[in-house]
């Protein structure tokens, strides 16, 4: 549940997990698993066996190159968004914000808070600091061209497709659009609705999405001192007290 958290509270979660990271140690002693039994450390779903993570440089929303080897050494929390997402990404960001709440004193030295863009063709510096500035976000939101982005995707298991079909020509593209029929040469809300034929009275909108929708499935990863991706956590599973559990169990377990 969101909320504050005590310090008792924390020292408790910290040291429940620290004892499983011990049982884990002990598990991947020669001949205490067998080759197809499952590892399930972490609340999340656990990345087995975890994914090292190379280095990128990206921009974040004051221009200025983050490298993701900056970093090792801390625990990074890495989730991807784009800008104009109309639904999930902006719960996301509000909950890193919590998380970002929570870790105080953490935050900035064991544990480190990183948004990607998943749209490069719109989502520049600018457009992300925009983001992070209406929503009091103060971790880096970072971008680059698409030949930089792609290898980045791969490398956290992203899937990524753009939809660019707008079935009734009305300018905005099906992913968005709630009235596929709307008649020809009508001006639309930001539904894709007709303002004439398809409107309730009084909710008349002008202003349109975007010309092309983005699909990305994937969620937030935590990731290791040692640079290595540990834990995935879907977008729509979200869980904010077990994801800072498993946050501080990484925290806890390289100390």
């Amino acid at each position: 549940m969101l909320g504050s958290i005590s310090l008792d509270k924390t020292t408790r979660r910290v040291s429940l997990r620290a004892k499983a990271l011990m049982i884990f140690s002990i598990l991947l002693a020669p001949g205490c698993l067998g080759s197809d039994e499952e590892i399930d450390v972490f609340y999340g779903e656990d990345i087995v066996p975890p994914r090292a993570t190379p280095d990128f440089v990206l921009f974040d929303q004051n221009g200025d190159p983050v490298a993701f080897n900056d970093y090792l050494g801390d625990v990074v929390v890495v989730a991807f968004l784009f800008t104009r997402c109309p639904d999930v990404c902006p719960q996301v960001s509000a909950n890193m914000a919590w998380i970002g709440n929570e870790l105080g004193d953490n935050l900035g030295t064991e544990v480190h808070l990183l948004s990607i863009t998943v749209d490069p063709w719109y989502d520049n510096s600018s457009v992300m600091q925009n983001y992070a500035y209406d929503r009091g976000l103060e971790w880096p939101h970072l971008s680059s061209d698409l030949e930089t982005m792609e290898p980045i995707w791969r490398s956290f298991d992203v899937g990524l497709e753009t939809y660019a079909n707008d079935t009734d020509g009305d300018g905005t593209v099906d992913g968005f659009d709630l009235c596929p029929d709307t008649p020809e040469g009508e001006q639309t809300d930001a539904d894709g609705c007709g303002v004439e034929t398809q409107q309730s009275e009084g909710d008349v909108q002008t202003m349109h999405h975007p010309l092309y929708y983005i699909d990305h499935t994937t969620g937030t990863i935590i990731v290791d001192r040692a640079g290595n991706q540990r834990v995935y956590w879907g977008d729509f599973v979200w869980n904010a007290d077990m994801v800072l559990d498993d946050i501080m169990a990484l925290v806890e377990e390289s100390a």
